[in-house]
């Protein structure tokens, strides 16, 4: 059957109108294949109409009272909009499921039909996924599942799963991600060098030349910078420079559950904890001994491992789990945070002595908002990239796309960039990005808004808002305490705008 899309737009909004349209496809006996109705929009989806019957249809739409114009369109806004989410969810390093509210599966990312290579539309989930959180989640426990390690056709999986809710905090049913934990990738082959740090800010230039300089000593670096700053870039560029041929690890140590992170980087012998390999295993300071480790998000490490991680910065050794053995070690550490270590020393959540031991040398990597005359830099490097993944033979930017990526304040840096420039890609389809192609991670804060309702409008600032404070924050508690609110509130907001917790 062939199909005609159709955006009808609207002077003003009066009670009917959507009726009157309709009356007059009624007369014509022209059936509705799917419609959307906005205050001073609607979207038709019709069967093919023969040019003659169209134009008597178009004269008598131009007579109802407060029609604009139409025009014909390629795809509903609804079409749009998913097109683009499955765009963006196919980009994610992560297998995602969304669920139906008995659980069936509703949608799965490219990723996630990887993992799950027999998975269908509708069945549900735990046909593939066998887990008694997962089944509680889905029956009857009002609960999230954090980072829980599950298997699937033998292969070890981090597990995640979070209730899903409209804006009017209903209830719609739940989000499954996947990130499969595999044995770690060592490798002696130089990942990085500081010639592919892509910039010519003197901020940048400063901070290149002091990690140069720091790379050849073997006492710890700790690289201080915002998020998506390029921090882990700066670690394997140090690596490359002072010890090409070693190995080299880096692990987040945010992004690992607490007794999973302390076997991977001390190893374990046969019989320490149940699931263990009765091998024992390797953990990284002794795997990567005579290269480097890199300890992304050093604010997030337990007391209990800050402890055992000072002692093979002091000493040299380490002891792994279930064993009185030490084992001589020689591995530089290179650390990274965005987090406010001496605030943590000062709340007794991070060690003095760890601290000194950590920042024996720092380098200060800048945000890219204060390196705006990179930005075009940048663009082009990450244009380049993409073209060639995407097989394209050009990609072009329009000026006024150009200008909304000058304009913003890239709160996630680099990342967010990259990021930004991947989607513009892929949603342009013939390589010319516009406007419209510019969907960025963070909205700003602010009071300009495109055209809505007053209760948008207010919503859409409290959840920037609420996400701003967060990120500012060391806790949920210590938002809700700067937001004069409670606890509880705060973590209902969360739920609402489906904002991460931290």
């Amino acid at each position: 059957m062939q199909i005609k899309r159709v955006k009808i737009i609207f002077k003003i909004n009066r009670p009917h109108l959507t009726f009157d349209m309709l009356k007059v496809l009624q007369v014509h006996d022209i059936p509705v294949l799917s419609m959307e109705v906005y205050s001073n929009v609607i979207y038709l989806k019709l069967p093919e109409i023969a040019s003659e019957i169209y134009e008597a249809v178009y004269e008598e739409w131009e007579n109802v009272y407060g029609f604009d114009h139409i025009e014909e369109i390629g795809v509903m806004s609804f079409e749009e909009k998913d097109i683009e989410i499955k765009s963006v969810l196919n980009l994610i390093s992560e297998g995602v499921v969304l669920l139906s509210k008995n659980g069936t599966i509703e949608y799965v990312n490219k990723l996630a039909r990887e993992y799950l290579v027999t998975i269908k539309d509708g069945e549900a989930i735990t046909a593939h996924i066998s887990d008694t959180e997962l089944d509680e989640l889905i029956s009857t426990a009002d609960k999230t599942i954090k980072n829980k390690i599950c298997q699937i056709q033998g292969r070890n999986f981090l597990l995640n799963a979070d209730k899903l809710f409209s804006e009017e905090n209903i209830f719609i049913g739940y989000l499954v991600t996947l990130k499969e934990i595999g044995e770690p990738d060592f490798s002696t082959k130089s990942y990085i060098t500081f010639d592919e740090i892509v910039g010519k800010s003197e901020s940048l230039i400063n901070a290149v030349e002091m990690a140069k300089l720091f790379a050849n000593a073997d006492a710890s670096i700790l690289l201080l910078g915002e998020s998506g700053t390029g921090k882990e870039m700066f670690a394997r560029a140090i690596h490359s420079y002072s010890r090409p041929n070693e190995k080299f690890m880096g692990i987040n140590c945010a992004a690992i559950p607490e007794e999973l992170l302390e076997s991977e980087l001390f190893g374990y012998e046969k019989g320490a904890f149940t699931g263990a390999k009765s091998s024992g295993k390797m953990g990284i300071f002794e795997a990567c001994s005579g290269g480097s480790i890199f300890l992304d998000e050093i604010g997030e490490l337990n007391y209990h491992l800050q402890a055992k991680l000072l002692r093979v910065i002091q000493e040299g050794k380490i002891r792994r789990l279930g064993s009185n053995r030490e084992i001589d070690v020689n591995t530089r550490v290179i650390s990274a945070t965005n987090r406010n270590l001496l605030k943590l020393i000062e709340e007794g959540r991070f060690r003095l002595d760890l601290f000194y031991r950590l920042n024996t040398f720092s380098v200060e990597i800048p945000p890219l908002r204060a390196r705006m005359e990179d930005l075009d830099i940048l663009t082009h490097y990450f244009l380049e990239k993409m073209r060639k993944r995407y097989n394209r033979t050009s990609i072009t930017f329009s000026e006024a796309a150009k200008n909304m990526l000058r304009n913003y304040s890239w709160p996630g840096n680099i990342r967010e960039l990259q990021n930004v420039l991947e989607r513009a890609v892929v949603l342009s389809n013939n390589g010319d990005v516009l406007p419209k192609h510019i969907k960025f991670d963070h909205d700003e804060v602010g009071i300009e808004q495109e055209s809505g309702s007053l209760k948008d409008a207010v919503e859409n600032f409290e959840k920037q808002y609420i996400k701003k404070v967060l990120k500012e924050s060391n806790s949920i508690r210590g938002a809700a305490k700067k937001l004069h609110t409670t606890h509880t509130l705060l973590i209902n907001r969360m739920k609402k705008y489906s904002i991460d917790k931290m």
